[in-house]
């Protein structure tokens, strides 16, 4: 699969994510007003935010698979982890509010209509949801994409608030405002560890131990490479950026080393998650 390939197909994603959020948003509405649930209505609300988020990721990778120009001359790569540190930050905001509704709930519950058609909303909610969740799995697999990576935890959490707003719906009373609760916190929590995350990538943060490894077996393994030292690699946004150290002897023409070098840059450049390497040749 190329790279327009991969672009196209995560911009399509992400424009599915917006048209089946409104969707859901919906369904869920139209249940929490018919059954009077506080757990549906946080479902809905949880939702909404889907909306939200899945219109920046969308925006996001549009910005994203952008190619390197003037004023990015790395090209665009945090533009998909940025969109997952928003992410984080409605989440909170969403979640906050549903946690102060829910307690409202819980020490003031509301009659709950168990209704059938409610029921049979949020069901398919569920279905839509869980469908969701294993398309953005195995694309944030293939891709490793941020921002899919947080559309997957997105749905998968959403399967599971769902089910919790069953529960209320179902036993009513004191259950549905502890189950409209337990999803605030679910949304809160997972805003937390997808910003987390993506934090990282904004960072420069390192990369995991085993890439590291990867680098310098691959240039270690270059003819002529005697010695690999001074090794820093960093995210810029979800690819990585190397510089290292090689040794080389002492007595080589600048051509065969500039050679030497340029294969080095390669070796490293062909690690998986590696956008670009920067060698720096020492004589020994």
């Amino acid at each position: 699969m190329t790279k327009d390939t991969i672009g196209r197909e995560k911009q399509l994603m992400g424009a599915a994510g917006v048209a089946l959020s409104l969707f859901l948003f919906g369904l869920k509405g139209w249940a929490a007003l018919r059954s009077g649930s506080a757990a549906i209505l946080s479902d809905a609300l949880n939702a909404f935010l889907d909306v939200l988020t899945y219109s920046v990721a969308y925006i996001s990778m549009r910005v994203h698979e952008r190619h390197p120009d003037e004023d990015h001359p790395f090209g665009h790569r945090r533009a998909e982890p940025l969109a997952g540190l928003l992410f984080a930050v409605f989440a909170s905001a969403l979640g906050a509010t549903v946690l102060r509704d829910a307690l409202r709930s819980l020490l003031a519950p509301g009659p709950v209509q168990h209704d059938p058609l409610s029921v049979g909303l949020v069901l398919a909610g569920i279905a839509t949801k869980g469908a969701m969740a294993v398309w953005y799995f195995r694309a944030a697999t293939q891709t490793k994409s941020p921002a899919l990576r947080a559309s997957f935890v997105d749905s998968r959490n959403d399967v599971l608030a769902s089910f919790l707003a069953l529960l209320g719906l179902w036993a009513g009373g004191r259950v549905d405002g502890i189950a409209a609760l337990a999803i605030g916190a679910w949304i809160v929590v997972s805003g937390i560890r997808v910003g987390l995350e993506n934090v990282a990538y904004l960072m420069g943060q390192a990369p995991p131990a085993h890439v590291q490894a990867e680098i310098v077996a691959a240039a270690r393994a270059v003819p002529g490479v005697r010695g690999v030292h001074d090794v820093r690699a960093h995210f810029v946004g979800d690819l990585v950026h190397v510089q290292l150290h090689v040794e080389l002897d002492k007595d080589l023409s600048l051509l065969q080393a500039h050679a030497i070098g340029d294969q080095v840059r390669q070796a490293v450049e062909a690690v998986e998650l590696v956008q670009k390497a920067f060698i720096h040749l020492d004589p020994v």
